[in-house]
């Protein structure tokens, strides 16, 4: 399949127009005022952990200190890098669509920072430059150099296809040649890959942009050494202190870095959530250029073991704090879970991927969870405050007594110590448009339902919508024949479309094929149900619960609004009869649910366990409004899941 770059598509959509809007006034102006320590914010660490960087960015710093352009000493992740790198494709896929002089000579200036950084050999990475240059390429199992370079690819890429300067590009294919001299199979190279994945997927776009198959090889080169000698990172630590060049002796989790076993036989989804999902975005991208069965099975089964048995209702993953990390099948707590943005964000790109390889309606489905919950929710509505971790249940006062909720927070800090997920959160909203519309031969896919002009080489074809919050959608086509992909949501109910000047050829498993001719003109019509969700009851933490939820939205309650919101209790038989919706804004945008429910009355606070109790409920009213819009309206309780009554009285 073709992606369209996204100067093809305008977006028009109002609920998304604002995103971008915010992204590019707001977001990203911001963003470079942190990096750059322009002004005071409270940066604080990921969870509560003296040692973790805090306080400051300091990122941009670093650069100009390896520049030498500043004097002074590395502070903070030695990831840190990577913030910059995506803060540059952010303002990159904003310039495709939305040109800007000023904020082009704000990235230009940055640029000519990170050039003047490079050494002269390519090498790139200000950690180990201004604090360990003898151990380039000797700490991978937790250096992350080439994870930033990743990041670097993919932001010179963007750069310049939006202003066509190709300054960054250069700086990138000099990192990349000085990677590929060091790496490989030959015997004077390192058999190793990076501890976190993301030059694989970095490399195989540099490759669709540049036609140069030198960067898929390199790309396949890391797939496959990878878990290849399941000692390659003790071996690295013990070369290590050998030489006395460190004396981390640090226990090696194969598991957590996803090098047990070659990637092409892993069948589960383990280890930390991020790299898990990088890695089978890499796989996946390969796949589909160069395909290869094995690793095509493996990321069926990676796929699987993710939707099916570890994925949370709002496309959250990874559910333990400890290593960020996946767990095992149907482990999935509510307070104290991690569902890291950036992960939520990686399992978009999987889902993207694999609908590329093979064009099935669960993979959108996937990707419309993300997108409207498990991502949204990572930023607040003013730009400026984010969220690392993504709870589905808060209880402030647990949150600060409780050390095992030390990272979930109950509001959105200004900045984190550990910053992955605002810059990673203005690039992937930021080029929304790109996963709209597919485009294979003489066939088009339209994936997500959002107002949108796309322009082809040889056709115009427009989305007109007020979704997420109407239920119809008119597409307008003008130009030569061709077959059009619908997809009917899983949420949806009485999904029909009327036409004119095209015909509907076949209708299977979600996916409408049409024929289209020139002015045609589809009329879409649906219902938005309000749904009660219940999980598979091998999911403990939900067992007897109920969630809400209408279109692709996800409702949540929040204390703001109700009090005491674990009294709450949802009767499942009266859900679509006992709500009424509210416009939440001058836009007339549906942003809140009331029902009526009940509510437990007749505890004693005073005792902490009473026998045979038989509860009394009284008749209540709960509000919810969608979770992405939650901690929005100052510290708060917040709860995804609600006891179902125990019989029915209301």
């Amino acid at each position: 399949m073709k992606e369209f770059e996204l100067t093809n598509v305008k977006i028009t959509s109002d609920f998304w127009k604002k995103y971008l809007t915010l992204i590019k006034e707001e977001m990203i102006p911001y963003q470079l005022q942190v990096l750059k320590d322009d002004i005071a914010v409270d940066v604080q660490a990921e969870r509560k952990d003296a040692s973790l960087p805090a306080g400051k960015s300091h990122a941009i710093e670093n650069f100009k200190i390896a520049a030498g352009l500043s004097v002074g000493e590395h502070f903070g992740w030695f990831f840190q890098d990577s913030d910059v790198y995506k803060w540059i494709e952010s303002v990159g896929v904003v310039l495709q669509s939305q040109p800007d002089t000023d904020l082009e000579t704000q990235a230009d200036e940055v640029i000519d920072i990170i050039e003047k950084a490079q050494e002269d050999d390519g090498y790139l990475d200000t950690y180990f430059q201004l604090k360990y240059p003898k151990l380039k390429y000797r700490q991978l199992y937790f250096g992350h150099e080439l994870y930033c370079a990743g990041h670097l690819i993919e932001a010179a890429i963007a750069y310049d296809k939006a202003t066509g300067k190709d300054k960054l590009l250069t700086v990138a294919k000099r990192f990349v040649a000085n990677i590929e001299e060091h790496f490989g199979y030959e015997d004077n190279q390192i058999q190793g890959a990076d501890g976190h994945q993301e030059i694989e997927l970095a490399l195989v776009k540099l490759y669709d942009y540049t036609g140069d198959d030198c960067y898929l090889r390199l790309a396949q080169f890391f797939i496959d050494v990878r878990g290849k000698d399941v000692n390659f990172y003790q071996k690295e630590v013990d070369a290590n202190l050998a030489e006395g060049l460190s004396d981390a002796n640090p226990i090696i989790n194969l598991e957590y870095l996803q090098a047990y076993v070659q990637p092409k036989h892993q069948k589960h989804a383990v280890g930390h959530a991020v790299r898990m999902l990088y890695m089978a975005t890499g796989m996946a991208k390969i796949v589909s250029r160069d395909f290869d069965s094995d690793l095509y099975q493996a990321c069926l089964e990676i796929w699987d073991d993710v939707v099916k048995r570890k994925m949370y209702i709002t496309g959250g993953v990874g559910s333990t704090v400890h290593g960020e990390a996946f767990v095992g099948p149907y482990d999935l707590p509510n307070d104290t879970m991690y569902c890291e943005t950036c992960a939520s964000i990686a399992l978009l790109y999987f889902a993207y991927e694999m609908f590329q390889i093979s064009p099935k309606a669960e993979y959108i489905d996937v990707m419309e969870r993300v997108l409207y919950n498990g991502i949204l929710s990572g930023a607040a509505t003013d730009g400026k405050h984010f969220f690392y971790v993504n709870p589905l249940e808060v209880d402030v006062d647990s949150c600060r007594h409780n050390p095992g909720k030390g990272h979930v927070k109950t509001q959105r800090p200004d900045w984190l110590g550990c910053a992955c997920c605002p810059p990673n959160f203005a690039r992937t909203i930021g080029s929304i448009g790109r996963y709209i519309y597919l485009e294979s031969g003489n066939e088009i896919y339209l994936n997500l339902y959002i107002a949108s002009q796309l322009q082809g080489e040889d056709f115009i074809l427009e989305q007109k919508t007020v979704f997420p919050w109407d239920n119809t959608v008119e597409i307008d086509y003008r130009g030569p024949q061709k077959i059009l992909y619908l997809q009917e949501p899983y949420w949806a109910k009485d999904f029909g479309v009327t036409c004119e000047n095209a015909q509907i050829l076949q209708r299977e498993h979600r996916r409408i094929k049409v024929f289209l001719e020139d002015n045609a003109h589809l009329l879409i019509r649906f219902k938005q149900p309000v749904l009660g969700v219940v999980s598979n009851p091998e999911v403990r933490a939900n067992i007897g619960k109920i969630a809400i939820q209408k279109g692709p939205f996800i409702y949540c309650a929040q204390s703001v609004q109700n009090t005491n919101l674990k009294y709450y209790r949802i009767n499942p038989k009266v859900i679509e009869q006992s709500y009424f919706e509210e416009t939440g804004d001058e836009s007339g945008e549906c942003v809140t649910l009331k029902m009526s429910c009940q509510k437990v009355e007749c505890w004693q606070k005073k005792t902490l366990y009473q026998f045979n109790i038989e509860e009394t409920n009284v008749l209540s009213e709960l509000i919810l409004i969608p979770y992405y819009l939650w901690g929005n309206q100052g510290e708060t309780d917040m709860q995804v899941w609600f006891p179902m009554v125990r019989r029915n009285t209301i």
